[in-house]
């Protein structure tokens, strides 16, 4: 083989290479998705949720569960606010649950939440989480009738899930919660990266059919 011809063909190996490089990376970079997680039976009729009534002072939600993915980003939770133009605050922690140590803990603006619809709750990623007993809590200092948030409950399906409400037991029913991982997705990274490829191939096979 030729000098010539073998710089054509590494010239050619080199540009695949690069190729398949970039469609890797890019593919990496865009599977560390936030992935949400029910920790209730999705499968429960929506016309069966209920709630948890007016959640003013005094009172403390608490909804223990299992967590399912390695790290936690976030929550996201359904609120209702009955159309008012709430003013209160919230405090929320995230427990171990077994040893009852705080995790995160911070502050919920109910001002913020929207009628009807899921509230993401933020905080500093928690890592080693996978099959993790967790506690949610939320209450408010200075929330009243009128000027509250109200939270949904589901009937209780096969999920590993304790509510309670003060001392009151829900053991029939679990939060509308979700949990949020940003995290490495394989399922995402395999899709794009096969996508990508395809697209690539596809160009090329009408380049070559148009030229």
């Amino acid at each position: 083989m030729k000098a010539h011809e073998q710089k054509i063909i590494m010239k050619k190996i080199f540009k695949y290479i690069i190729i398949v490089v970039i469609i890797l990376g890019f593919s990496f970079l865009y599977a560390h998705i936030n992935k949400e997680v029910p920790i209730f039976d999705k499968t429960v009729d929506s016309a069966t949720y209920g709630n948890m009534g007016e959640m003013t002072t005094g009172l403390c939600v608490q909804q223990k569960f299992l967590c399912s993915q390695n790290v936690l980003n976030g929550i996201s939770i359904k609120c209702v606010t009955y159309g008012h133009q709430l003013t209160s605050v919230y405090n929320y922690q995230i427990l171990d649950g077994k040893t009852g140590k705080i995790l995160r803990e911070g502050i919920l603006n109910a001002k913020e939440v929207k009628n009807n619809q899921y509230f993401t709750i933020w905080f500093d990623q928690i890592t080693d989480c996978k099959n993790r007993e967790l506690l949610f809590t939320l209450e408010s200092k200075d929330a009243s009738f009128g000027n509250a948030l109200t939270v949904y409950n589901i009937p209780k399906g096969n999920e590993q899930a304790e509510l309670r409400l003060n001392s009151d037991d829900f053991s029939e029913n679990t939060l509308a919660i979700r949990t949020i991982s940003t995290d490495f997705d394989w399922e995402t990274f395999v899709g794009v990266s096969f996508y990508l490829l395809y697209l690539y191939i596809f160009i090329q096979v009408l380049f070559k059919f148009f030229s």
